[in-house]
């Protein structure tokens, strides 16, 4: 399942601050919201939920970061988020990794890319979380967002890492 908006900061998943950051959203991202009806979290919980009746959530995959560039509080803050969620969908975060990708590469003309350095300490903060490289991944010329392949590539990263960590957890 997929729930993203695109150009939003984390805080758009907070629920302390959905609100208040609705309510100040640039006009172009109104209809993104509008989607979600407001509240992208409680869609991704309620679409969770819908997973859990047939399947077992494994993993919370992570792609954000453009919007929230030189945040450094930005780790504390996506753990606010992966916590309330393990916490409303009565998962562990033993049994639940996080797996948070980079954002395009400065080798690959990535605009935002020194975020990349502040991802790299997420398990600092939260230890069952995995950083999935963007190395290699190709981006388009907007320096933010990845091409087809890019794409294909970080979904093999992600699969790789997730795959290790199910193997790890087999043993």
């Amino acid at each position: 399942m997929n729930v993203s908006v695109g150009g939003c900061h984390i805080q758009l998943f907070d629920q302390d601050s959905t609100a208040n950051y609705v309510t100040r959203a640039p006009e172009w991202m109104k209809s993104m919201l509008a989607a979600y009806d407001n509240n992208p979290y409680e869609r991704l919980v309620a679409l969770a939920r819908i997973a859990q009746q047939k399947g077992v959530i494994k993993g919370i995959l992570l792609h954000q970061g453009e919007s929230n560039t030189g945040d450094r509080q930005w780790p504390n803050k996506v753990k606010k988020v992966y916590e309330n969620l393990l916490h409303d969908l009565h998962l562990k975060a033993k049994d639940v990794p996080l797996l948070a990708g980079e954002l395009l590469s400065a080798e690959a003309g990535g605009k935002c890319a020194s975020m990349n350095t502040i991802i790299q300490t997420l398990p600092a903060t939260i230890p069952t979380a995995h950083i999935i490289s963007s190395t290699g991944c190709e981006g388009i010329g907007d320096g933010l967002h990845f091409s087809p392949a890019g794409y294909r590539q970080l979904g093999k990263n992600y699969a790789a890492s997730m795959l290790k960590l199910l193997q790890k957890k087999c043993r």
